[in-house]
């Protein structure tokens, strides 16, 4: 590649994440936040990235956990690759989607996304780690009352951040979580 060609990229690059970026500073979502504990929580946002099929049967398991109990989980995962896999089975509270979903500067567009922003969550978790434009686009436009996740990408977005070096998996990071939730609440007994 040419040394033009190179910067030409770069450019382009930069206006997309300038465009983006202009994108969630306008679309950033006023909520009402409330602190509330996992156990009292009625309806659960999962927001993740799917790497592999490891990581799928992962957050697959994570969210058939959430799901029980009363409550009402709604997975919504990236997978960063033009489709989404074969093993990633859509589901009615399941969505998978991949950069065929996203806009030429990197905001997802597509109807199941527009039907999860527009969900009132009690808790919107997200189990990402590394830095995501799309996944921070859904976050700032949720209308969750309580934003929970570990990202030190997203830690601005968030209301509750947590921060742990071990960067546990998503069921460690879950009783972490509740843990933290509930001395938040006050409904720690321990």
């Amino acid at each position: 590649m040419h040394l033009l060609q190179v910067k030409l990229l770069c450019m382009i690059s930069y206006i997309k994440k300038t465009l983006l970026k202009r994108c969630l500073e306008k679309h950033k979502t006023s909520r009402e936040k409330k602190i509330i504990s996992l156990e009292k929580a009625r309806t659960i946002g999962i927001l993740c990235q799917i790497t592999d099929e490891e990581s799928y049967k992962e957050v697959h398991t994570l969210f058939s956990k959430l799901q029980s109990h009363n409550r009402t989980a709604w997975l919504m995962a990236y997978i960063d690759k033009k489709e989404v896999p074969y093993y990633c089975l859509p589901q009615l509270s399941a969505d998978y989607f991949s950069r065929k979903n996203l806009n030429w500067y990197g905001k997802p567009e597509f109807v199941q996304l527009n039907d999860f922003l527009d969900k009132d969550f009690d808790i919107l978790i997200d189990f990402s780690r590394k830095d995501i434009p799309p996944l921070r686009y859904i976050l700032s436009t949720s209308k969750a009352k309580l934003l929970v996740g570990a990202n030190e990408y997203a830690q601005d977005l968030y209301d509750v951040f947590i921060k742990d070096e071990t960067e546990p998996d998503c069921l460690k990071l879950l009783k972490i979580i509740h843990n933290y939730l509930l001395k938040l609440t006050g409904t720690c007994t321990a």
